[in-house]
């Protein structure tokens, strides 16, 4: 199983409780938090250079200083940005991680990562969406820790669905040498949903 270190929840809930202390945020119909993730994530396929272009070009965004995460910090490389709006806010990051991978020794998967959270938000409707969109259930594999996976095939483009009962060893070792595979991952923390897309970068 991939083992999604605490670290990466712990920042989510770092990043959160900043967001929180700087807006303060009514109750509110949700926000299309999956559009807007594939604006700022998926049509860059996870580029960081991509992902600022879109804020910058979107407007009413506010660059959050790394710093302000401290050792908490979810990702390396660590950019973030806010905004207000829809009765609350929203929160991007993008950065770097290396997972290791039980039960393959000492390989790491080594992620680019973007990720955009909202508040308020509806779990169970995000993930229920993104089934849909990606022609799968989650991954059980990649579901741990209080965060929900999935996993697609990303073909020219598009969108292709993956055997959702592939092993954890099937997994790692086609994002570790094809580069097609993508990730998806959920988590409600405090009532603020987050969902990060994750591309592995070939060894």
């Amino acid at each position: 199983m991939f083992a999604f270190s605490s670290s990466l929840k712990t920042g989510v809930l770092t990043a959160c409780a900043a967001a929180c202390l700087a807006v303060a945020a009514p109750a509110a119909a949700q926000d299309p938090l999956l559009d807007d993730f594939k604006t700022l994530c998926v049509t860059g396929d996870g580029s960081a250079a991509a992902a600022a272009s879109s804020i910058t070009a979107q407007g009413g965004w506010s660059p959050l200083d790394p710093a302000m995460f401290g050792a908490e910090a979810p990702f390396e490389n660590l950019k973030a940005w806010m905004r207000a709006g829809g009765g609350g806010f929203q929160l991007a990051m993008t950065g770097d991680m290396s997972e290791p991978m039980e039960g393959m020794g000492s390989m790491e998967m080594n992620m680019g990562v973007c990720a955009l959270g909202a508040q308020p938000g509806d779990y169970a409707a995000l993930n229920r969406a993104i089934s849909t969109w990606v022609g799968s259930g989650p991954q059980p594999d990649l579901s741990v820790d209080g965060n929900t996976g999935f996993l697609f095939a990303l073909e020219n483009g598009q969108v292709k669905p993956v055997d959702p009962g592939m092993t954890e060893e099937e997994i790692g070792l086609r994002m570790l040498s094809s580069g097609d595979l993508r990730m998806v991952m959920t988590t409600d923390q405090g009532g603020v949903v987050m969902v990060m897309y994750m591309v592995p970068k070939v060894q």
